[in-house]
């Protein structure tokens, strides 16, 4: 059997296999595609005062539009001493000098005062049962982040509006720390909460969390999975609670007003959340502070397009279901054969590239190591972890070196073919629920980029695809043009590495070229193989075809397995859509090799003849 022969059915048969292992992913995928526009109850209560409407009525044209739940939070306490919501607080040194703490009163014209004096008598453990104020030894100042009553004007206006409810129930002070659950019990018995998420710096009760989760659990109240959330005690929250979990996207009001987010970037931002990284709750806000040239009539069509955009993207709007609770994925044994094999052919093929010897036996030896590491993978999570980790920097190393196998490029396809599969194969195996609901990470996405360059080099230089040795070129002084070529290398590798992030900072020109190239190829293909990856392996070819610069070559080289790294890592992703993953690295393979060929007829038709003219060509 020949080598080619061999590859093929190895990759087919690696193929059907990771397809066979995404199989219940792709079905959740496709059961998984309402989506739900949430929006915070006191921003809407406030835009239609200053607006000149009834709140109500501003709710029921916003349902209209599209509007699926309210956003309604537990009331703190710097937020009662200003006046919002249903209840009062004041220093108890305001009426009498001789005591000290927080006097907290229902306001009494109030229509639902017996239950509020219910609730906030339970909120803070107070025992007995009358209606007046209640006196904490507290100062004003230690509570004002503390829970101190739920706003239940939002609570009734989602329950006349038939919107669902997303809760928020608020930090309690250290001594109370089981009260928020208790209220989220309450709330929930009352008005019947759909999905909640603890707020403030912290959950309520960290380090131990367990209050929440088990009301979660036993009230069946999925938790919200806030993207991007820095609150202390939300991964132990969610861990507890996995997978009844719904991820949600919020861009705050400081970040809006930090980083000069406009209201079209913002409704851009929420589309991508839900169509690349399968977010189905959008907590859409209103402007920041709502100035005054902000309308609510402006939000009202805001949510419109929101919602007519998200249906051309073919979702509904309507709640979402917990689909990964009703799914709960878990590897099979497939999955785990097509990742395994994928590692051990890496391996074995670098190995062999090296010097290694290919007898039959070493094949032999290899094919039994990856049933093995198979089977052990399905049994022992670390083990999978690490295998996952080195698998992904493999597969960009393989597919790089097998297209760069001919200085003609005939192997671009069968590189991107192996590379896919590859990607396959790793995503069929972690396609598991805490992987796509982000409660755990992939260790191998930054491995992905400093390994792969690292290994293609040193192979470079074993084998003399570079002009010189390892030795050598350690042996020799620096020239000049290889130490600005390679630490420019360096640098563009730790810039990747940094970018590598969700949550990374990237300019505006960047931003609008993304947002056009998503509205015309509806997949945005990755910077780094649209503009490094494969224009990198058309220029090596290119300048290897016709003996240019032989030493500083080896620099477009590491730009091709940049390039492949990139499309494993969009493989790593593993909340986003599988189709989605597939067409993204279809519209790289193709606009980065009509990027790559107008380059390379520029310095062939351009820069080399005018090179000539100055100067002989240095080989």
């Amino acid at each position: 059997m020949t080598k080619k022969l061999f590859t093929a059915i190895f990759i087919t048969l690696t193929f059907l296999c990771a397809c066979y292992g995404l199989y219940p992913r792709i079905r959740l995928e496709s059961a998984n595609n309402n989506v739900a526009i949430v929006s915070d109850y006191r921003e809407i209560a406030a835009l239609a005062k200053n607006s000149g409407l009834d709140v109500d009525e501003a709710i029921e044209i916003l349902k209209r539009n599209g509007l699926t739940g309210l956003m309604v939070s537990e009331l703190v306490g710097d937020s009662v001493s200003h006046g919002i919501g249903q209840a009062e607080m004041k220093s108890a040194n305001e009426t009498n000098t001789d005591t000290e703490g927080t006097i907290i009163t229902v306001k009494p014209f109030s229509e639902h005062r017996r239950l509020l004096n219910e609730w906030l008598r339970l909120r803070f453990g107070v025992s007995d049962d009358r209606t007046g104020p209640i006196l904490l030894t507290m100062p004003t100042n230690m509570i004002k982040n503390s829970g101190i009553i739920p706003d239940i004007d939002g609570l009734e206006a989602a329950k006349k509006a038939g919107l669902r409810i997303y809760y928020r129930p608020a930090p309690s002070p250290g001594h109370l720390s089981d009260k928020a659950a208790l209220m989220l019990r309450k709330v929930h018995e009352k008005y019947h909460v759909d999905v909640f998420t603890p707020s403030g710096e912290y959950v309520s009760g960290y380090p131990d969390v367990s209050a929440l989760a088990n009301a979660s659990r036993e009230l069946g109240i999925p938790v919200a999975k806030v993207e991007f959330s820095k609150q202390v005690g939300e991964p132990q929250l969610n861990a507890l609670i996995s997978p009844n979990i719904l991820s949600l996207h919020s861009v705050t009001n400081e970040e809006m007003t930090s980083r000069r987010i406009s209201r079209p970037a913002l409704r851009d931002r929420m589309i991508r959340a839900a169509v690349e990284r399968s977010v189905r709750l959008l907590l859409y806000r209103t402007a920041p502070m709502n100035t005054a040239s902000f309308k609510f009539s402006d939000y009202a069509e805001e949510v419109r397009l929101l919602g007519e955009a998200l249906k051309s993207h073919g979702f509904n709007l309507a709640w979402p279901d917990s689909v990964y609770a009703e799914w709960n994925l878990s590897p099979n044994i497939f999955a785990a054969l097509a990742m395994s094999a994928v590692m051990v052919f890496c391996v074995y093929s670098y190995l062999v590239r090296m010097g290694m010897s290919s007898s039959r036996k070493v094949s032999i030896i290899f094919a039994a190591g990856g049933v093995i590491l198979a089977l052990v993978m399905l049994k022992v999570a670390i083990v999978a972890r690490i295998a996952g980790a080195l698998t992904a920097p493999m597969i960009a190393v393989e597919a790089s070196l097998l297209a760069m196998d001919e200085a003609r490029n005939r192997r671009i396809i069968p590189a991107f073919v192996f590379v896919v599969t590859g990607g396959l194969a790793l995503a069929s195996f972690f396609s598991v629920t805490d992987f796509m609901l982000r409660l755990r990470t992939f260790s191998g996405v930054k491995l992905t980029l400093m390994l792969p360059p690292v290994l293609v080099l040193l192979h470079d230089l074993k084998n003399r695809v570079h002009p010189e040795s390892l030795i050598e070129f350690l042996s020799r002084p620096p020239l000049w043009g290889e130490i600005m070529l390679y630490g420019a290398l360096l640098g563009a590798i730790g810039f990747a590495i940094m970018r590598s992030d969700n949550v990374a900072d990237i300019s505006q020109l960047e931003t609008n070229m993304r947002e056009s190239l998503e509205h015309l190829l509806i997949a945005r293909p990755r910077t780094r193989e649209v503009l490094v990856g494969y224009p990198s392996l058309l220029l090596w070819g290119f300048l290897v075809r016709n003996g240019y610069f032989a030493r500083y070559r080896e620099i477009f080289r590491i730009g091709t397995v940049l390039g492949f790294s990139s499309v494993i890592n969009s493989f790593c992703h593993f909340h986003t859509p599988m189709m989605l993953i597939l067409l993204r690295e279809f519209n790289g393979l193709w606009t980065g090799l009509l990027i790559g060929l107008v380059i390379v007829c520029v310095i062939k038709f351009v820069v080399i003849p005018i090179l000539r003219l100055i100067r002989p060509v240095i080989s």
